[in-house]
């Protein structure tokens, strides 16, 4: 896959080209599904295209409410890359594409790329405050001779696939459907760094690993989870919370790797999150803690032994 940075907006190609347009946070089913339809254009001789954000619009459109990521820029660039796609543009959000109309919008990709197949999802809508839609690129298509295909929503238990509704469900703790509607695990990836090294004197000796702050966190309390450190896979269970036995007032990730022998300190590990165990308590005793930590690995162990394969 070719990725194309395309600062200066001035990337072009005559190659006769499908082209999937959005936003693609967390490239959940609905996205795959999008996907899945630009990829079989390749059947027809079209190379396939992937045009998005290198940043969330929001975070230009209203930088205080920009919603955490599920996935950052080095997540969806190898994600992508996975899914077989040709030539992925990565455009900045900047203030000339923010105050750029819908035809506009049009009228430059078209002009840049020799567009053969347009796809977009159901609810699609692009331009200065959105003018554009799928009715507007449906007329389009006629003028300027290009297919248009119209994704319609994928749904999940009767609720539609969305980045909105997997943000939800990963910070409500249910990362269990979450990972449903991702097609996969969702995941939190940092560097491990010392913690306060209670974990080891309680004979759990735990990886805390830098909170990415970009990143939707999910709901605090204790997680089966499986991890990736070095190209390996270990079992484990992690607490993500502000460590209320010991009176603790920031955020971590705390996780305990099944069977890993020797140090974690300075390694990059991906957390994978595939269960909830429990809330976030506060003992009256180490030892409570520790009894209840070492009923939490168990249960940890058990569980993604039998839910590890799905992915």
């Amino acid at each position: 896959m070719q990725v194309i940075f395309n600062i200066d907006g001035k990337h072009s190609s005559s190659r006769q080209s499908a082209i999937a347009l959005g936003t693609f946070d967390g490239i959940h089913l609905g996205h795959r599904e999008l996907i899945r339809h630009l990829n079989e254009q390749k059947k027809l001789g079209l190379t396939t295209i992937v045009y998005t954000f290198l940043s969330h619009p929001m975070s230009r459109l209203a930088p205080g409410s920009t919603p955490d990521q599920i996935m950052l820029l080095k997540e969806k660039i190898i994600a992508f890359s996975r899914l077989g796609i040709d030539t992925l543009v990565l455009n900045p959000f900047s203030d000339e594409f923010l105050h750029q109309s819908h035809e506009e919008f049009l009228q430059r990709l078209v002009s840049s790329y020799n567009v053969k197949t347009l796809i977009v999802g159901f609810n699609f809508r692009f331009g200065f405050k959105g003018q554009g839609d799928t009715g507007y690129l449906e007329e389009a298509s006629r003028r300027y001779g290009f297919d248009l295909i119209c994704v319609p929503p994928v749904k999940l238990d009767g609720r539609i696939v969305s980045s909105t509704l997997v943000r939800s469900l990963v910070a409500e703790g249910y990362v269990e459907d979450a990972a449903h509607a991702l097609g996969m695990p969702y995941t939190i990836a940092g560097k491990v760094i010392k913690g306060f090294g209670r974990g080891t004197l309680l004979g759990f000796p735990t990886a805390n690993i830098a909170r990415p702050m970009q990143k939707v966190i999910p709901k605090p309390g204790v997680y089966a989870v499986i991890c990736k450190v070095e190209g390996n896979f270990y079992r484990g269970a992690a607490n993500v919370g502000f460590n209320p036995t010991f009176e603790g007032n920031s955020l971590s990730i705390e996780t305990h790797l099944v069977d890993f022998k020797g140090s974690l300190y300075g390694k990059r590990m991906r957390v994978y999150f595939m269960k909830r165990i429990r809330d976030e308590v506060k003992f009256d005793s180490p030892e409570e803690l520790k009894d209840q930590i070492k009923a939490d690995v168990t249960k940890a162990n058990n569980l993604i032994y039998k839910t590890h394969l799905l992915w």
